[in-house]
């Protein structure tokens, strides 16, 4: 009899105490208030909004020149392919069937790869573009 009496005072106080973990989740932390001679931190929420909008911004240039890169790109890659097929079949009819590994890699370097160009294939990868970094680590390897 005790022991449903327990389990009854916790299940009620369970219940009760159930509404009330969303306004407890919800305050938030009090800020530390900097001292008079510093200025305060900055938002990272923000720095990182203002980026965000700013590449936003940019998407729509790199949509274009992906646009104008496919025009040429799209052709010449069928080109290429077709091309490194009748490379292929020369090679199997030269070699009588027997050449089938060089064949399939002619057929295979003309198709092979990346038909399509979007934006983000042309965007940098961060917002502080170092194209001289780069430049010398290449020439380093």
């Amino acid at each position: 009899m005790k022991t449903t009496r327990v389990v009854s005072a916790l299940l009620a106080a369970l219940l009760l105490a159930g509404p009330l973990a969303p306004l407890a989740g919800a305050q938030q932390p009090v800020q530390p208030a900097s001292p008079v001679g510093q200025p305060a931190a900055p938002d990272l929420f923000q720095e990182t909004l203002r980026v965000e909008q700013a590449t936003s911004r940019q998407k729509g240039v790199y949509e274009a020149g992906a646009v104008a890169v496919n025009v040429f790109l799209v052709p010449g890659r069928a080109i290429t392919c077709l091309l490194g097929g009748v490379v292929g079949l020369a090679v199997l009819g030269g070699t009588l069937g027997t050449g089938y590994r060089p064949a399939s890699a002619a057929v295979h370097e003309g198709c092979g790869g990346k038909w399509m160009v979007t934006g983000d294939d042309l965007r940098p990868e961060s917002v502080y573009g170092r194209p001289m970094e780069f430049y010398l680590e290449q020439q380093q390897r």
